[in-house]
């Protein structure tokens, strides 16, 4: 239901990856399956993301500092390192054609290359704050307040409990401080950053929430109600974060759908009407132009085909598709560089397409039109126009969303050379 976890888990991507071993990582960590938790983290840092290694952090003080387990951590962490790092190197070294390291490559371009991330955009620091309400909602103001008690939970547990719990919960809350310090320290920002930490996110929020049920006594004495009161209270402050935090999610996993996955449904409509096999047995050139960003997998595109890129007013660095030569992740293309500067080999000629995909543009342009106009509509879907800000726009309420909102339709277009065969 959590829309932050709806996002992520989908995404095939490094980020989610290890998303999941970090959680497998601290599950084995409160189980006491420690030798695990080492080996999660190892193998999400190593194989997914180097970064996620910071998230170790509070294991590693945990077993070498309160177990005093320091021969056995050692141990461990040389194990997991050799484990998951020899196979990783002998497969990527194998298919480059020579010794490659990822990690370290990972490292030495984001840390020490003159260019580094900020090549892509950067963002305000408000942006992580906006993007954890809309895919957390209220659960994220309670994360936060789960955070700010954490410090003074022996006032909220009895003193028994507190070795056992009090140090796990603060070193819970530490990971997630370290690791947000960090994304807020550089200037560029994206989403899926996060997407590690979403788990314990949602953990340290059930944190703050165990925090304000044992508030609740002391608040209803305060305020001088019946005693009888308490579990009343207790039950309505639960029950409403549920009910208040389905809804939300629900709305906010709506809007989502309704308004952004236009290219999806495009091409899935397309392959299973078998659009694209009205047109010939040749090989299909399918061209995209503004929309490169919105293109989500060439496991979407019929089998004979392949995606090309038309010009737009983008000036970075598009994709390019392996060679289909033998050997081909080890040939070096000249064709590439590492500050998003424009390659123009990425482009074709309009006349080299058999299908277009793309969206009505509010303010076309000479090089970027609206190929509408100029090629006939096989299907169309509707897609959100990000223009107009809106909460209707962020969350999906019936009937205000779709007037609030502005709407264009994403397009597959047969080019004119196609037309007749199309018809046929």
């Amino acid at each position: 239901m959590n829309v932050a976890l709806f996002r992520s888990s989908s995404a095939f991507i490094n980020n989610s990856f290890s998303m999941y071993t970090v959680l497998f990582a601290y599950s084995c960590w409160f189980s006491n399956a420690l030798s695990l938790s080492v080996f999660f983290i190892a193998f999400g840092s190593l194989c997914g993301w180097i970064y996620v290694a910071v998230l170790g952090i509070p294991i590693a003080i945990d077993i070498v500092f309160r177990r005093q387990r320091y021969i056995d951590f050692i141990k461990w962490s040389i194990i997991s390192g050799l484990i998951t790092l020899i196979p990783l190197t002998l497969i990527d070294s194998y298919y480059y054609g020579k010794l490659v390291i990822t990690p370290l490559n990972h490292i030495r371009y984001n840390l020490f290359s003159k260019h580094g991330p900020t090549l892509y955009g950067t963002e305000p620091w408000t942006y992580y704050i906006i993007n954890g309400l809309l895919n957390f909602n209220i659960i994220y103001p309670l994360a936060i307040i789960g955070i700010i008690l954490t410090p003074y939970i022996d006032i909220f547990i009895d003193r028994r409990y507190i070795q056992s719990v009090a140090i796990p919960y603060a070193m819970i809350v530490s990971s997630i401080v370290m690791w947000m310090g960090l994304l807020w320290m550089q200037p560029h920002k994206e989403d899926r950053f996060v997407f590690p930490i979403y788990p314990l996110i949602i953990l340290t929020a059930s944190i703050g929430i165990d925090q304000i049920e044992n508030l609740i006594p002391r608040l209803v004495r305060l305020i001088k109600l019946k005693r009888n009161s308490v579990l009343f209270v207790r039950r309505l402050f639960v029950y409403s974060i549920i009910i208040i935090h389905g809804i939300l999610s629900i709305s906010r996993t709506f809007a989502i759908v309704d308004g952004y996955s236009a290219p999806i449904r495009l091409l899935t409509h397309s392959n299973t009407t078998n659009i694209f096999e009205k047109s010939s047995n040749k090989h299909l050139n399918i061209c995209i132009g503004k929309d490169w960003y919105r293109f989500p997998s060439h496991f979407l595109l019929p089998e004979k085909s392949q995606l090309l890129f038309l010009r737009s007013e983008f000036k970075g660095q598009l994709p390019k598709a392996y060679s289909s030569l033998k050997n081909a992740t080890r040939l070096i293309d000249n064709h590439f560089n590492d500050e998003n500067k424009e390659e123009i080999d990425r482009y074709v000629n309009l006349n080299q397409c058999d299908y277009i995909i793309d969206h009505d543009s509010e303010n076309p342009s000479e090089i970027q039109p609206n190929y509408s106009q100029q090629f006939q509509i096989i299907t169309s879907i509707k897609m959100i126009l990000p223009s107009r800000r809106s909460i209707f726009r962020s969350f999906y309420v019936p009937y205000f969303s779709v007037r609030s909102n502005r709407y264009t339709f994403l397009h597959l277009l047969k080019c004119s050379k196609f037309v007749d065969v199309l018809n046929e």
